[in-house]
């Protein structure tokens, strides 16, 4: 039972820190070192990054044991038409059972807020908390349709797609805009618009995520961001 604890505790620590851009692409996970640094001994470090592992945060290579996960343009275009096939049937599903309802609204609204405090920062701290935030409003979206296995892999393919934007702080005001259309659209209870305006984003998002691989590469420089 301790074991276990300790390693739901470890796992979520690395999957901050993944996601929260301290773990970059690329680095190695030793568990050793992590181990000491959490406080813990290397079992439930390594139980964690399995976890980790399975949720496409970490991959493992020849040689070098686990590290952290280098997504390729070709990984970005795959998620990105995941996320358009999961977040556009859990809306349609969530408003032909009747779940788009004032509770939701409330917790859009709440998402966008604290999404809008955090959007234009430059600092890697509050980037971080802008994709989280981004990620709520998402996720509240997925979660009204009642299937908490599509919750958990829409979860899993949002932090994965959010470790490219982690690396490149900017002005995600732009992103917070899209977010104001689609809540709009819910207000008032429009399922096409909702998915009109939800496509409209996540194309964008998709397109600006290119864009970031061709900012670390050097060959560009950021731009207002969809996250």
């Amino acid at each position: 039972m301790i074991k276990t604890t300790l390693a739901e505790q470890a796992y979520r620590e690395l999957r901050s820190r993944i996601v929260g851009g301290q773990l970059a692409g690329g680095q190695r996970l030793l568990v050793n070192e992590l181990a000491a640094d959490l406080g813990i001994s290397p079992t439930p470090v390594k139980e964690a990054c399995l976890r980790l592992e399975a949720d496409g945060l970490v991959t493992t290579v020849p040689r070098r044991g686990m590290v952290v996960r280098s997504l390729t343009e070709t990984d970005v275009e795959q998620l990105y038409a995941a996320r358009i096939l999961i977040e556009k049937g859990a809306v349609e599903v969530a408003f032909e059972t009747g779940r788009i309802d004032d509770a939701l609204v409330r917790r859009l609204t709440r998402a966008v807020e604290q999404h809008r405090r955090y959007a234009t920062s430059s600092s890697l701290d509050d980037l971080a908390k802008a994709l989280t935030h981004d990620r709520l409003f998402h996720s509240a979206l997925v979660d009204a349709a009642g299937i908490p296995m599509i919750s958990e892999t829409h979860a899993r393919i949002v932090s994965q797609t959010h470790t490219v934007f982690v690396s490149v702080p900017g002005d995600y005001s732009r992103s917070v805009e899209e977010h104001e259309d689609i809540l709009a659209a819910v207000v008032a209870r429009d399922c096409a618009k909702v998915v009109e305006a939800m496509r409209r984003h996540l194309e964008r998002s998709r397109k600006n995520t290119l864009h970031l691989f061709s900012v670390l590469a050097g060959r560009q420089a950021p731009a207002s961001l969809t996250a």
